[in-house]
């Protein structure tokens, strides 16, 4: 009883030091995506928001700011001149204005005498000119709204307008007046930036950050954010381009369970400067199940011709025994039929980046499979090329996969919106085998830039 006993509490002790095992705490992982917008869609937008004339009030009627006086102006403007950096964007037009006065005599706020009138810029006149600039400083706010703010920079007139009949100069009158114009579009359109709402997107960024989404047989991605940032805004010859930014703890997985708690916000949204790069510490957990099923997948009917004879892969089982070690099970059928057992520790060496079982054993069950192929396939098969090397080079691997990867980076996603990019490093920095499943942490560094067409 007390050799059973101390068995007993030697074996829970062994599970115990094997359940205490943890991989280290990874680095926040950060990914910085460069994006460029198509700069021509977004310059008719602004082409269409900024008002190719803007008028005197009932235009073509006449405004009477005194009894004794009364004028009508209209101003055209030329092509928006747009440029932007680090947020602030400076706007440049010029244009064209002709303006139209009177005058009269009165008596108790009541004219007496007729209307006497003076132009410019009316036929047979050419038209005045005018040049005009404006500022507008984009803020990315911390609740993922945009605010701005408009000023008016310039109002130069090119051509004065002074009506001889008057003999006056009212041209400071009209620039006032379009200044006055120009602070009513330029208040509105700040307060239309300001109108702008992101809940929508930012709800649905959300639930998909916090939440696991599968990833076709790799398993279940989870991105985990614990911040988001944005560049600075920038015109560059014919798009915009600006940055955005996460740092995350990702994680891959075989359990599709959510056992993080989706925030009732999102991280504050953080204003800096553009970045690019993707610098990714990823942990990996998979099941027994998930491996052997993939496992599985992989090699069900795959048929191999040994010595003469056909073996076909039936099923393929990956189990943890313990003690860091797993157990691989292949069942064959076809001219023989059994079991194949291997059994071993997997050692990773980070440094060469390679995976290896040094203390690999085998075991067969079956009829005559052992007899007449065991020794000659397996011996010298397994003894000679697996045990004590490496049997999983992950540079190589890495290599002959690069391909697949590189069209998953490049490639249109919606349209109008493509992605290009490449894998700089990726390696395995770390491995737990328990008898619960297969803990990996990889880093992958590399590149990824988003394009925008036309939108």
């Amino acid at each position: 009883m007390a050799w059973f006993l101390s068995c007993t509490s030697a074996k829970k002790t062994a599970a115990s030091k094997e359940e205490q095992q943890t991989l280290p705490e990874l680095p926040l992982s950060e990914l910085d995506i460069p994006v460029r917008l198509a700069a021509a869609p977004i310059m008719a937008k602004a082409e269409h928001l900024v008002p190719a004339e803007f008028t005197s009030d009932a235009w073509p009627q006449f405004m009477q700011p005194s009894c004794d006086f009364r004028y009508k102006y209209r101003f055209v403007r030329t092509a928006l001149q747009i440029s932007c950096n680090n947020n602030l964007f400076n706007i440049r037009f010029g244009g064209n204005y002709q303006v139209s006065g009177s005058k009269c005599l009165c008596t108790a706020g009541i004219p007496v005498t007729p209307w006497i009138s003076g132009n410019c810029g009316f036929p047979p006149q050419p038209l005045r000119k005018v040049n005009m600039a404006l500022s507008t400083n984009l803020q990315f706010l911390p609740n993922y709204s945009i605010r701005s703010n408009t000023t008016i920079n310039q109002i130069q007139p090119v051509d004065k307008c002074a009506v001889s009949i008057f003999s006056s100069d009212i041209t400071q009158l009209v620039m006032d007046s379009i200044r006055s114009s120009l602070v009513a579009f330029t208040t509105a359109m700040d307060q239309s930036i300001a109108g702008l709402s992101f809940t929508k997107f930012v709800t649905q960024l959300k639930d998909s950050s916090y939440r696991k989404i599968a990833i076709g047989k790799y398993g279940y991605f989870l991105l985990n954010p614990t911040a988001f940032r944005i560049g600075q805004l920038n015109y560059i010859k014919d798009s915009f381009a600006i940055s955005l930014g996460v740092s995350c703890k990702p994680f891959f997985s075989s359990d599709p369970s959510n056992h993080i708690s989706v925030p009732n916000s999102l991280p504050a949204l953080l204003q800096t400067e553009s970045r690019n790069g993707v610098r990714l510490y990823l942990n990996m957990n998979y099941d027994y199940n998930f491996l052997s099923k993939t496992l599985h997948d992989s090699l069900y009917n795959k048929v191999f011709e040994v010595k003469g004879r056909t073996i076909v892969v039936k099923d393929a089982i990956i189990r943890g025994i313990g003690n860091q070690q797993i157990e691989l099970q292949i069942d064959f059928a076809g001219s023989n039929h059994g079991s194949i057992f291997l059994r071993g520790t997997p050692v990773l060496d980070s440094a060469k980046q390679t995976l290896g079982i040094p203390d690999i054993q085998y075991s067969m069950e079956g009829e005559d499979l052992a007899l007449k192929i065991g020794r000659s396939l397996f011996r010298n098969k397994i003894r000679k090329t697996i045990q004590g090397k490496s049997y999983l080079d992950i540079n190589a691997f890495l290599v002959a996969n690069k391909p697949t990867i590189d069209k998953q980076l490049n490639r249109e996603w919606v349209p109008g919106i493509f992605s290009s990019g490449y894998i700089k490093e990726a390696k395995i920095i770390g491995m737990l085998v328990t008898r619960q499943n297969i803990q990996l942490q990889v880093f992958i560094s590399g590149e990824l830039k988003v394009l925008g067409g036309n939108l």
